[in-house]
């Protein structure tokens, strides 16, 4: 298991550009071959949100934690740092190279395209889950919709672009939210 786990999360350092967000579709499609549910997913991503630090090593911590205790989260911790240290350097001795080539920025103007879509993807698969009660497009038709839920996610919608709300003020209002409706 910890070498899956380190391997794994290893492959998610490496292929994971665009940042914390779009690696969270990587680690989505990595984990569910460990039998990770979009419930749990969805706690990660909350987590994501309430804990310091970078998203892809919260992420990482929280999956080992999750499959295999504290060895497990200092494995993959470990292994999805890994590539950062080897690209950073990389690209701090060559950045001079890299900025004139335009294959090179090519290429990284799709990536950034490409990321954009994978944190869109992500985000679907949460809404649906959370609003609708189904993990794919294709179940839409035995979805349930959750009112509160999607009340909620309009809210924070709204909030966020009409106000620029931190975000982590809307994660603890949601939270509040929700456990003032515990106790209806």
């Amino acid at each position: 298991m910890l070498f899956r786990l380190f391997f794994s999360f290893l492959k998610i350092g490496f292929l994971g550009f665009g940042g914390g967000y779009a690696m969270l579709s990587l680690i989505f499609e990595e984990m569910t071959s460990f039998g990770m549910t979009v419930e749990q997913y969805a706690d990660l991503n909350a987590l994501d949100v309430l804990i310091p630090g970078p998203i892809a090593i919260n992420s990482a911590t929280y999956v080992g934690q999750l499959y295999a205790g504290f060895l497990g989260a200092f494995v993959t911790t470990l292994a999805v740092c890994i590539p950062s240290v080897v690209f950073v350097n990389l690209f701090s001795t060559y950045e001079n190279r890299i900025r004139e080539n335009l294959y090179l920025n090519g290429i990284l103007t799709s990536i950034k395209i490409v990321s954009v879509g994978l944190i869109f993807s992500v985000a679907l698969i949460l809404m649906l889950s959370t609003t609708l009660g189904v993990d794919r497009l294709s179940d839409i038709g035995s979805a349930n919709l959750d009112v509160t839920a999607l009340v909620v996610m309009i809210g924070t919608i709204y909030l966020s672009l009409r106000f620029q709300i931190n975000p982590l003020l809307l994660t603890l209002l949601a939270g509040l939210v929700g456990w003032f409706l515990f106790f209806l």
